[in-house]
């Protein structure tokens, strides 16, 4: 991305009408809440995923692999969703509660925690070609980190947790406008189970197998933090945050 921000405020300074041109259409109109937006997340043993965010409202989607994605709602709900069986478990905020399972839904619906910016130092302020961006430094859960944050979308164009030998690297790669009405489409037509009635519903397929792979009750609590890494029911990481 930065290599592509470059190029286009570069060619500004040869060829502005035709940079101009090229910015507008590579820069849609964005709004915060209804967006997007993939990310290159890395951990520190180098390995590689992209993350998904989207956000409808108050409402948002994370997904971070083909075979499952999460919707967080605004009522407090959890629901899972599993595409190629076209199967959902809903946990309600009573269930969430039973497991102890916690988690920072802001940070969550940011990537990292909104409040780190209050904890950091200025550092370079840029006008990128399609978003204003501030840069921060300072340390995070004890590690000399970097923040490069877009304030007009409430996201980080790129997270370093620990410069000199980084633990997490998190780096915007595209973000583009996503409406209500596509979002509602990707978790049409599931069949839905609440996760008061898994415990009910072992003979279903489904069900067993996902118990067997430690996606619904048993080993990961099918929650994760913003790190990738799983909650696990009974406290565990679950009160983690940046």
């Amino acid at each position: 991305m930065k290599n592509r921000l470059l190029a286009l405020m570069l060619s500004c300074l040869v060829l502005p009408n035709v940079a101009m041109a090229v910015q507008e259409a590579q820069c849609p109109t964005l709004q915060a809440e209804h967006l997007k937006a993939q990310y290159q997340v890395t951990n520190g043993k180098g390995q590689q995923w992209q993350m998904t965010l989207i956000r409808n409202g108050q409402d948002f989607i994370i997904q971070r692999d083909g075979s499952t994605f999460e919707e967080w709602s605004s009522n407090g709900e959890y629901v899972r969703y599993f595409p190629a069986e076209k199967r959902s478990v809903t946990y309600r905020k009573g269930d969430l509660r039973a497991l102890n399972i916690q988690h920072d839904r802001d940070q969550l619906y940011h990537v990292v925690s909104p409040a780190l910016p209050t904890h950091m130092t200025k550092t370079q302020s840029k006008q990128e070609a399609c978003f204003a961006t501030q840069g921060f430094e300072g340390k995070v859960n004890g590690l000399e980190s970097e923040l490069v944050w877009i304030d007009a979308i409430g996201l980080p164009a790129e997270f370093i947790l620990g410069q000199s030998q980084p633990n997490l690297a998190y780096k915007l790669v595209g973000v583009e406008p996503f409406n209500s009405d596509a979002f509602v489409v990707l978790t049409q037509d599931y069949q839905d189970i609440d996760f008061a009635d898994v415990g009910d519903s072992e003979s279903d397929p489904f069900i067993a197998k996902m118990i067997n792979q430690g996606f619904i009750e048993h080993g990961g609590s099918g929650f994760y933090n913003s790190e990738g890494q799983s909650i696990e029911a009974q406290g565990g990481h679950g009160s983690h945050s940046h």
